[in-house]
Formats: C-alpha cells, sequence, structure tokens
C-alpha cells in the first residue's frame, strides 16, 4: 500500500499544483507560537513534545483507527491525503520549471523570484551565481521537499510523514531561543539518513566515482544541519560532474534530472522490497 501511496501522491502533486496554497501551515505557526508563550517550562525539549503532542495524537489515532477498515481503503487514502499535505509546500517541479521558462524568456524579476522559492532565501541578481545557487538548493531542497517526507511515511506511517514536515517546519521559525535550537536538532537528526540515502542515489545515477571523492572531501560540520546540507550538495554536484554544458542553465537541468533518477531508484528499491513480502 505504501508503494502506491507515494506513486499516486506523486502524480497528484505535479496534476493539482493548483491545490498547493491549500497545504499552508500558518495555523500550526500560530499555534506553535501560542502554546510555547503559554507553556511555563524552561525546558525546551518539553516545549517540543508538548507542542507537537496534539496534532502528531489526532494522526495517530486516525492512523489506528483505519488501519483493517474495509480492506484497508480509508487507510490508504487517508495515507494519499497526509502525504499530499506533507510534500513541498510547494512542487519542486513547479518552482523549476516556473524558474527556467523565466530565464529562457529573459524575465529577470520572475527568475529571481523562483529562485528565492528554491534557495529559500534572497537569490543573487548576478546570473551565473543565481545559476551555481539554484543548482545547489535543488539537490538539497528535493530531500526535504519529498525524500524525507517519502521515508518517513514508509517507516512510521501517515504519522511519520507529519513528524517530518512539522519539525521542518518548525526549525524555520524567526524566533532565536532555545525551542528553535532543539526543533533544528530533532529535524537534523531525522533527516540524517534520508538525506544519505538520496546522496546514494546521486552516486548511483551519476557520476559515481566524482560523487564518492565529493562525499569524502567534503568539510566536516559540528552542525548537523550543515552536514546533512553538504552531504546532499557536495555528493550532488560531484555526481554531475562530466555532464555535458549546451547553455547557461544546464547544470539546473541536470540537477533536476539527477534528482528524479534518484529518487526513482528509491522507489524501485521499495517496489522490489514490497514484492519480497508479497512472494514471502
Amino acid at each position: 500500500m505504501a508503494l502506491i501511496s507515494i506513486i499516486l501522491s506523486l502524480l497528484l502533486d505535479r496534476m493539482l499544483r493548483h491545490l498547493h496554497d491549500l497545504r499552508d501551515l500558518s495555523w500550526f505557526e500560530h499555534y506553535t507560537g501560542l502554546l510555547s508563550n503559554l507553556i511555563a517550562s524552561k525546558n525546551a525539549w518539553l516545549k517540543l513534545v508538548l507542542v507537537l503532542f496534539l496534532p502528531l495524537f489526532i494522526i495517530l489515532v486516525l492512523q489506528l483507527l483505519l488501519q483493517g477498515v474495509l480492506f484497508g481503503v480509508p487507510y490508504f487514502v487517508f495515507g494519499i491525503f497526509i502525504l499530499m499535505y506533507c510534500l513541498g509546500p510547494a512542487c519542486l517541479s513547479s518552482d523549476i520549471e516556473a524558474y527556467l521558462d523565466a530565464r529562457s524568456l529573459g524575465d529577470d524579476d520572475e527568475a529571481l523570484h523562483y529562485a528565492g522559492a528554491l534557495t529559500e532565501r534572497a537569490a543573487s541578481t548576478v546570473p551565473d551565481q543565481q545559476t551555481s545557487d539554484v543548482t545547489r538548493a535543488i539537490l538539497h531542497v528535493a530531500n526535504e521537499r519529498i525524500f524525507s517526507v517519502l521515508f518517513w511515511f514508509v517507516v512510521l506511517g501517515p504519522v511519520g510523514a507529519v513528524i517530518y514536515r512539522m519539525l521542518t517546519n518548525m526549525s524555520k521559525r524567526d524566533e532565536i531561543d532555545s525551542l528553535l535550537k532543539v526543533t533544528q536538532l530533532s529535524q537534523g537528526l531525522i533527516t540524517w539518513i534520508p538525506a544519505h540515502m538520496l546522496a546514494a542515489g546521486y552516486a548511483l545515477t551519476g557520476h559515481f566515482d566524482g560523487a564518492f571523492r565529493a562525499y569524502q572531501s567534503r568539510p566536516k560540520e559540528s552542525d548537523l544541519s550543515l552536514t546533512n546540507y553538504d552531504v546532499l550538495v557536495t555528493t550532488g554536484l560531484g555526481a554531475l560532474r562530466g555532464q555535458e554544458v549546451t547553455d547557461e542553465i544546464s547544470s539546473i537541468k541536470a540537477a533536476r534530472d539527477l534528482v528524479t533518477r534518484s529518487i526513482m531508484v528509491w522507489i524501485a528499491v521499495l517496489a522490489l522490497l514490497t514484492m519480497g513480502g508479497w512472494l514471502g
């Protein structure tokens, strides 16, 4: 069921782009701010648990209640709904295509807008630097927007996808406080495994030797979030080594294709494991 849910969710993610605004998590941001202010405890870990408890409890109860009901059909539909909500928040393919279209049309303002959406910060107005930044961002955000969500969905079911999306959302809060620090640490911890898996996918579907050498020579960071970023970006850039350059944005197209191939490889692995389970 997980395999079919993932395939259908990824297809619907591309087909229903006009519904992506419904993924808005502003309600959760308000809820987080309100609850964290109400909780008197200075223990940031306790605050994190209390903030996440109610939404995760509701999802977990629904997940357990729907399992085994009507041959698992309600649970299947529920899983697709949760995945559709937790992917993103914006469709990565849509943002990349919009950026490429803007660059091809020479619309610098539109290109700058979508470059910022991909890099999640103010983008450079220098074309070469902007191209480099967007290429790096694609290799990184593919894990955050897609692969880690799928990974935790497979491991824990719908509640796993919700945990990852909520922690990721909380890790980008503007307030610099102890809650932000423990949230970023937690998000880094649950991102570590899928980040390394996706990086392995880059190596397997790109220039393996270049990816492996880049992984070995990557900078060693004490911050877990930076480690995950470096693993994805340096390995991805190494895997792109030797790509034929036909225009100034070839690296962006190559990065997009590398991400697609890598995710498809892991979906194929899941398919083999699923078939093995059926055969067993």
